[in-house]
């Protein structure tokens, strides 16, 4: 038999859902608005104290477990 769901079948279980007291989108990413913890504070800082190179975020289970940086230094030709 082919069903056809309506808003009326959606329960509060399709709904986003909230995780550490803050509302999230479908997604699961918090609101721009939402403020940092300390590990998403090292992503920025790395990003910020680099002029060429790469920053690498590792993430397991939704949380940043490593963060890698390398940096490239370029010498002007003379």
């Amino acid at each position: 038999m082919n069903e056809r769901r309506t808003t009326d079948d959606v329960s509060d279980s399709d709904a986003p859902r909230e995780r550490d007291g803050d509302a999230r989108n479908v997604a699961g990413i918090p609101p721009v608005g939402a403020r940092l913890n300390d590990h998403e504070r090292a992503v920025i800082a790395a990003l910020r104290d680099i002029a060429f190179g790469e920053v690498e975020v590792v993430v397991h289970n939704a949380k940043i477990v490593q963060i890698t940086r390398s940096q490239k230094f370029r010498f002007a030709d003379r």
